[in-house]
């Protein structure tokens, strides 16, 4: 019943991923990625959402190092197969008549989605936004009134508490010093270190398993087979 309900599970599961392009994208392009992803199983796929044409778009330049001048169009896919993301910016390119530096695909539970949201929140935020406040006449009410999208976005933030300097430093200090009076003096002593976090002071097991035969235990001894004949003798 375990193994009914995992593959049931498996079947069931969904994934999904955004799909930017940097080129002015209409149906019949929505058209030919919703046939090049038949083959993974696609479930939906949104409509196009435009951006303005801008100079050298920010996500384009900052993943792929391109610099060009074109509007972004964006749609939300699901799959039923998973796909690697830099594969599935190739199939889509290919398909397309694209270049690939054009097409940029990740999945829309990475942090890189929530950054490019906000990123186009503070925007639309930005439009038509002019400071009419003289900056050695500013009072704390203009102030608070001013940068009032700037708190909605740190809204999680509790700014009534230090956030850097001394009082910041002499409370972390503070808080080491009751970890190490609660756990002993030793506790950051058998702390990991770089190369264990990093996994470097395995390098040279895997060193051993790559470079050596049969995963590191060397070349198997010879084995003596039994010849058998058609007549049914055994012969060594």
């Amino acid at each position: 019943m375990e193994l009914k309900k995992y593959i049931a599970e498996a079947f069931s599961k969904e994934y999904g991923y955004r799909v930017k392009i940097a080129s002015d994208c209409g149906s019949e392009h929505m058209d030919i990625i919703e046939k090049c992803l038949a083959k993974y199983n696609l479930v939906s796929s949104s409509p196009f959402k435009r951006t303005p044409i801008e100079e050298n778009p920010q996500e384009f330049l900052r993943a792929k190092g391109v610099k060009l001048v074109s509007e972004v169009c964006a749609t939300d896919i699901v799959l039923k197969y998973p796909v690697n993301e830099r594969i599935l910016e190739v199939w889509l390119a290919v398909n397309l008549g694209l270049d690939h530096e054009r097409v940029l695909c990740y999945g829309v539970k990475e942090p890189r989605r929530l950054e490019a949201d906000i990123q186009a929140e503070r925007k639309a935020n930005d439009v038509d936004r002019q400071v009419d406040i003289d900056p050695e006449n500013i009072d704390m009410k203009d102030g608070d009134d001013a940068f009032e999208h700037y708190e909605m976005e740190n809204e999680d933030v509790d700014f009534s508490e230090a956030l850097f300097g001394e009082e910041y430093n002499k409370k972390f200090l503070d808080e080491l010093n009751k970890i190490k009076a609660e756990k002993g003096a030793d506790y950051f002593r058998n702390y990991p270190s770089k190369d264990e976090l990093m996994g470097d002071n395995l390098r040279p097991t895997y060193d051993t398993l790559v470079g050596t035969p049969n995963m590191g235990r060397g070349a198997e001894s010879t084995k003596q087979v039994d010849n058998i004949a058609q007549h049914g003798s055994r012969s060594r």
